[in-house]
């Protein structure tokens, strides 16, 4: 792959990661309008039991990302 197709594939990459980042934020405020609207999601338990179900989910995500991407350092195979 030359150089040039390396660098728009990096723009249109960077471009959906922005738009991604846009759509997150609607549905970031969306969640969060919707469980102020439940008595229980605004109680001080129900408060920790959505941090702590937050907090298992980004674990499982980051390290399925990790384990997807490699250990760091590791060469890809488009390097």
């Amino acid at each position: 792959m030359g150089l040039a197709n390396r660098i728009d594939k990096m723009k249109k990459i960077i471009w959906l990661e922005m738009v991604l980042i846009g759509a997150s934020i609607l549905i970031f405020r969306s969640v969060w309008t919707l469980l102020d609207l439940i008595p229980w999601a605004k109680s001080p338990t129900g408060l920790a039991v959505l941090l702590g179900v937050g907090i298992v989910v980004t674990v499982a995500a980051l390290r399925g990302i990790e384990a997807l991407a490699g250990k760091k350092g590791e060469n890809t195979e488009d390097e």
